[in-house]
């Protein structure tokens, strides 16, 4: 007769062992450090502004979107060292040229490509371009970085993506100038909450390197109801589109992008917070959007 077997919680089966989820984790550390995770949400957002057309999906399109992003983020990695030293002391361990170099090749292959594309597509990238310049670097001594600016810095990253989201998808095709100026409205509120949400996660970093953010200088409570503000924006943009026909058929994917905004608002405007997690749960919103936008 076969003994009974006492099934202890050492002894129950796991569906990841620890070895996989520690793998798993410094896999996805390492795509958020290096600006891959990044990237891929900037082509995601040109594949939304794409659909919102009525345009095919290109992969040329998407890969210029990914290699602008992931040039511009190396970059300031390379240039936010002691900012990094705190809020990614991972990311600050590695040398300058380990940004450095790849955000290069990345700017030269996005310019080729871009100009590939048309002048139009150039334009937009070179541009793009330009105003990281300014953001990260000082003009001169005298004259500030403009993510140093209160308030400037979180408008400046929500335009940059805007402005390359919309317009790139758009480049040498006949869309709609309307439809171009709503979506990049919708895309520059969802950043502009993004962006000030990050800020509230790097708020050690920014205090211990001089960089003054809306989170610092309004504090959480303020932060959190600016937030809040900002995303209630998007219900007027809502209605203008139903009442004009537009953008029917996506229309769950926009309400649905709409309240991820107030989740994130309400799980991240506070301090303490898993690195990871916020950066997976708010650089990320872009990828359930679209997969649902699919789906329709």
């Amino acid at each position: 007769m076969a003994s009974n077997t006492v099934v202890t919680s050492e002894t129950k089966s796991t569906p990841f062992s620890p070895e996989t989820l520690r793998g798993l984790s410094n896999i996805l550390e390492l795509l958020t450090s290096t600006s891959i995770f990044l990237a891929l949400n900037a082509s995601i957002v040109a594949a939304f502004s794409s659909l919102l057309y009525g345009l095919e999906v290109k992969p040329r399109i998407l890969f210029i979107a990914f290699l602008a992003t992931f040039s511009v983020y190396n970059m300031n990695r390379a240039t936010d060292r002691r900012e990094d030293s705190i809020n990614r002391p991972q990311a600050a361990s590695r040398s300058i040229l380990f940004f450095l170099v790849p955000s290069l090749i990345a700017s030269a292959l996005c310019l080729l490509l871009s100009a590939s594309v048309g002048a139009q597509a150039l334009t937009v990238i070179v541009a793009s371009f330009a105003a990281s310049v300014l953001y990260s670097f000082k003009p001169s001594p005298s004259i500030p970085r403009l993510k140093e600016i209160l308030g400037l810095k979180s408008v400046l990253v929500a335009f940059s993506w805007g402005f390359t989201g919309a317009l790139l998808p758009a480049s040498g095709q006949a869309v709609d100038t309307s439809k171009i100026v709503l979506a990049f409205t919708y895309i520059f509120i969802q950043i502009l909450v993004n962006t000030i949400l990050c800020d509230v996660r790097d708020i050690d970093g920014d205090m211990a390197s001089g960089v003054n953010t809306l989170p610092i200088s309004l504090g959480l409570g303020a932060t959190r109801r600016l937030l809040l503000t900002v995303n209630t924006l998007l219900f007027p943009w809502l209605l203008y589109c139903i009442t004009q026909g537009l953008f029917q058929e996506y229309m769950p994917a926009l309400f649905f992008g709409v309240g991820y905004g107030y989740l994130i608002i309400w799980l991240f405007s506070e301090t303490g917070r898993d690195r990871l997690l916020v950066e997976l749960a708010v650089d990320g919103e872009w990828m359930p959007l679209v997969a649902l936008m699919k789906l329709l």
